[in-house]
């Protein structure tokens, strides 16, 4: 019985870790902890979205060394999402070097407009 728990705890995990790749981080807490549904249905709201990406990488990729350039460019994503997440935003994709976040959803943020800029 025990193993039989494990295992099923194992493959959550895995699953989780997977489904995180695709779906943004707050919004798999949000389903997990019961306050969102997985649903098609869309509503309208309001939000701030940000569009970021690092100036000159196209030019920084020719002159430095794929090691260097694979540091500076997870440094680069890691400080900024911590960033976004400290500023209650939700990473939606990241698109080369460029990241796309926004603010006031999932969840419902009163001054996202300043949120996203502060």
């Amino acid at each position: 019985e025990v193993s039989k728990c494990e295992h099923s705890f194992v493959s959550l995990e895995r699953g989780l870790k997977a489904f995180v790749k695709y779906v943004p981080r707050d919004v798999v807490r949000m389903m997990l902890a019961g306050e969102m549904e997985s649903t098609n249905v869309m509503a309208r709201r309001v939000v701030s979205i940000l569009f970021m990406d690092i100036e000159g990488f196209s030019t920084l990729c020719e002159r430095i060394l794929v090691d260097q350039l694979n540091r500076l460019t997870q440094d680069y994503l890691q400080a900024m999402c911590e960033i976004i997440v400290a500023s209650k935003g939700t990473l939606d994709k990241f698109i080369g070097d460029c990241i796309m976040a926004l603010w006031n959803a999932p969840r419902h943020l009163k001054h996202h407009e300043k949120a996203a800029v502060g």
